[in-house]
This record gives structure tokens, C-alpha cells and sequence, in this order.
């Protein structure tokens, strides 16, 4: 049993095929070749299912896991976030000079709204500028439309384009960056991915335990999908040109490369596309 330890809901997510749906049989044997028991798989799957993540048809082993239609959604945006960080990696996605602005005022009986779209904000790598006011150098627009209720941003998102922003922290583009998304807790968060690369790195020189592959796989998987999800994928003209998370991404891709290569048939290899 491997010593890599990976959450039960990774495991999970790394199941889907391409059609949203997982056959609890194979969850539950890759589960096992993580190290994990059922019963903290169980959980997982019933705290998703609250959620609205999935959906589960049948018992036991016989039963299968399948993705709701806004969580299949969600996945097919996460795809487009993964290309979009590779894309600016190669130089293939230069940055034009624009800033975008998000404002919104959204009164206070309407307060489920206006939390749902900071949060979108949020999540979509937009950095607070003043209250209800959001930016980013990335047009956010269709994103949006994926993450908010189109009547949400009718009625309350004012949008706009700057090619300079002044004020104290607000110069030159780097620092501009570097006010509104320093870049320490971002070098934190790829903290685990460089740790598990390294991991993966020792399996790669004695890939004989297949309980191990795919452990480490998994935890692979995992910090990468933490870290990007914690990084709003500023364009590089942004960042230094020696900047680490360049470096750990294009390091997951080669190291991720291997493993698919040695284990072809996990579902996990899908969900996870670094080409």
C-alpha cells in the first residue's frame, strides 16, 4: 500500500470518462489502489451528491456516478483554464495591455446575487479594486456567463477597459500585478506541486508498484488542480521572467506524460489532459 496519501474526492473526480459517468466498481478499486477504504469513498460521493455535483443511480458496485449537467459545465470550463495556462506558457497567449473592470451595486435584498457574482469574480482570478469594483487583464465575459445567472449580470455587471490604472502600488504593469495579487501566496500554493513532482520523479526511476502509480498520479493530480485553482493565470507579461509556476506547470506536463504512458487505461488520465 502506498504512502502517498490522496483525498477521497480526488479519486473520485478522477473516474469520469468522457460521457460524466463512473462505475462505482472502478472508484472503488482505485480507491484501494490509493490506499483508501470505502467507507471515506461513501462519504465523499453522498457530501458531492448534496452538493449538486453528481448523482448516483444504483448500490454498491453495481451502481454508477454520474456528473450533473451544470457540474459537466464547470468541467469543460476548467479545461478551457488548463489550455489558456499552457497557451500563455508558449507565448502563444500575449497579453493586449488592457485592464477589464467589473462593477456591480446590487441592493441588499438581492444578496444571494451579489454573492454569487463576487465570488464568481473570485474564483475567475479578479482582484478587488475598490468596493464592488473588480479587475483583471483577462475578458472574463464568457467565463461568467458559465459561473452567474445571465439576468445577475443584465441587470447589475457594468463592465469596461483601461489601458492605465494610477495611484499608490499602481505604476508599471509588474507592479501593478504585484499590488493586487502578490505573488508569495501564489509561490505557497505550488508549494505542494513541486513536492509531489518530486515524488513522482523518485516513481518514475522505479515505476514498479502499480498501487504506487497511481497514488502518486492522484497526488499529482491534486496539487495540481489546488494550484491553479488558486492562481488567476496572469498573462507572463505580468510576471518575472523566471516565474516558477512556469516552470512546476511544464514540469507536471512532462511528468504527467509518463504516467499515461505506463497507465493508458485510467480514467484519471482523461480528466487530467496536460497535451
Amino acid at each position: 500500500m502506498s504512502d502517498i496519501r490522496v483525498s477521497p474526492r480526488v479519486v473520485i473526480e478522477a473516474c469520469f470518462d468522457e460521457n460524466g459517468v463512473a462505475e462505482l466498481a472502478y472508484v472503488y478499486d482505485v480507491a484501494l489502489a490509493a490506499g483508501l477504504a470505502d467507507q471515506p469513498v461513501r462519504l465523499a460521493i453522498r457530501r458531492l451528491e448534496a452538493t449538486g455535483y453528481l448523482r448516483q443511480e444504483g448500490r454498491g458496485r453495481k451502481g454508477r456516478l454520474v456528473l450533473t449537467d451544470s457540474t459537466r459545465a464547470r468541467e469543460d470550463a476548467n479545461v478551457g483554464y488548463i489550455a489558456l495556462a499552457y497557451a500563455q506558457d508558449a507565448g502563444d497567449a500575449p497579453w493586449d495591455g488592457r485592464w477589464r473592470l467589473y462593477t456591480f451595486s446590487i441592493p441588499e435584498r438581492n444578496r444571494s446575487e451579489r454573492d454569487g457574482l463576487r465570488n464568481a469574480l473570485l474564483r475567475l482570478g479578479a482582484a478587488p479594486l475598490a468596493p464592488g469594483v473588480y479587475i483583471s487583464p483577462h475578458d472574463l465575459a464568457s467565463s461568467l456567463a458559465h459561473e452567474t445567472a445571465t439576468t445577475t449580470l443584465a441587470r447589475y455587471l457594468i463592465t469596461a477597459e483601461v489601458v492605465h490604472l494610477g495611484g499608490a502600488g499602481f505604476g508599471d504593469p509588474l507592479a501593478t500585478a504585484e499590488t493586487l495579487w502578490p505573488a508569495k501566496p501564489l509561490l505557497d500554493a505550488y508549494a505542494p506541486l513541486a513536492e509531489a513532482l518530486h515524488a513522482a520523479e523518485r516513481l518514475n526511476a522505479d515505476p514498479a508498484d502499480p498501487a504506487k502509480e497511481t497514488a502518486t498520479a492522484l497526488a499529482l493530480a491534486e496539487a495540481f488542480t489546488d494550484a491553479l485553482e488558486r492562481d488567476p493565470l496572469l498573462p507572463p507579461e505580468l510576471r518575472p521572467p523566471d516565474w516558477p509556476p512556469t516552470r512546476l506547470r511544464g514540469e507536471f506536463r512532462d511528468s504527467w506524460a509518463q504516467h499515461r504512458r505506463r497507465n493508458p487505461g485510467l480514467s484519471l488520465f482523461a480528466a487530467y489532459p496536460a497535451d
